[in-house]
């Protein structure tokens, strides 16, 4: 019995040994590592913990995971770097643009509306031939404003909707044979949703363009009851894409990344195909919110507009009565005074 229990005694101890060496010891350092990752230190899990098996998977693991966050952080640093450069770049070309174009061009136009007040009494046909050069530069300088606003916001997209903003793009894009197909029931979305497509077509075309020396692009834009979709195809250089598109800051591939970023705000899903010497097609889906439609042909009760079934931007309950409309402007016009356009309403019928 003695010897019993004597070894009893001291397989418990070795047990308890090795529980401590083995188990215990090694949990110790790996919460002791864990508070280090804590303090800011990432390179915590990089030596062993020793101990068992499972003990050194669970740090691997962490090592891991501290090594996917140094990752995530590195691109995401080097994504802000881009974008603010792209930021400051594209300050830079408008300030270039307004300067060199359009205040050069108001000054001469100055200059010449001077000179031809100088010249009004003695020679009349050269004062006129002067406000006729200076009229001209405004008109230039006009079209140039025109097309840099259409650059940060096409009229088009708020006035019109995505449909013929991207029709207008197309047409923007010379040299260069752009097709806009449209399928499914076409209608105004929300304000976010017609400027990420735009966005999104814009940005795919411009890399085709620049970067994929592509001659054609298809903007095929296809309407759903509970999503529209828009995939944006062209037959230049293609490339390699990531194997997923976190990987996108990694490339370079910041214009993707920004697209990425757009339409997940919208809980939407991009999807890029590509290969060398292939072209390249952007796909892009987003879920829509159901939205009150007219059956019947309506008129937006602001401005008047006739409105087809099945096309208005969006609708108001108002005293019972749903009235439609046929852009954003419209309806934030009638939501903050209501009982004027309805009164409005009511005297033109």
């Amino acid at each position: 019995m003695k010897t019993s229990a004597k070894g009893l005694f001291a397989g418990s101890l070795l047990l308890n040994l090795w529980f401590f060496t083995q188990v215990l010891r090694p949990l110790q350092r790996l919460k002791a590592r864990a508070a280090k990752l804590a303090a800011g230190d990432l390179a915590a899990f990089d030596q062993p913990c020793g101990g068992i098996s499972t003990i050194g998977e669970l740090r691997h693991t962490m090592a891991s995971m501290v090594g996917h966050v140094q990752r995530a952080q590195a691109e995401g640093l080097t994504y802000r770097h881009a974008l603010t450069e792209g930021q400051e770049a594209e300050r830079t070309r408008i300030a270039h643009e307004l300067h060199d174009e359009t205040i050069q061009s108001l000054i001469a136009v100055a200059q010449g509306i001077e000179l031809g007040l100088n010249w009004l009494k003695h020679d009349p046909d050269r004062a006129k031939s002067m406000l006729s050069a200076a009229r001209a530069q405004v008109v230039e300088s006009v079209e140039n404003l025109r097309r840099m606003i259409a650059d940060l916001r096409p009229p088009a997209l708020e006035e019109l909707g995505i449909v013929a903003a991207l029709q207008l793009l197309a047409s923007q894009n010379l040299g260069l044979h752009v097709q806009v197909n449209v399928s499914g029931d076409a209608r105004r979305l929300e304000e976010q949703q017609e400027l990420t497509l735009f966005r999104v077509a814009q940005e795919a075309a411009r890399n085709a363009q620049r970067h994929g020396n592509a001659r054609r692009i298809s903007l095929e834009l296809d309407f759903h009851a509970a999503d529209v979709q828009i995939a944006i195809t062209d037959d230049g250089l293609g490339f390699t894409p990531p194997a997923t598109l976190d990987g996108l800051a990694q490339n370079e591939k910041f214009g993707l990344l920004g697209m990425k970023e757009r339409v997940e705000q919208l809980h939407g899903t991009l999807h890029v195909v590509s290969e060398p010497g292939k072209g390249t097609r952007v796909h892009v889906k987003l879920p829509l919110d159901p939205i009150a439609q007219p059956t019947e042909k309506v008129r937006d009760p602001v401005c008047g507009a006739a409105i087809e079934p099945r096309h208005a931007f969006g609708s108001v309950v108002y005293e019972e009565f749903r009235y439609y409309f046929c852009c954003p402007v419209c309806q934030g016009a009638f939501q903050a005074q209501p009982s004027l356009y309805v009164r409005n309403a009511a005297s033109n019928e």
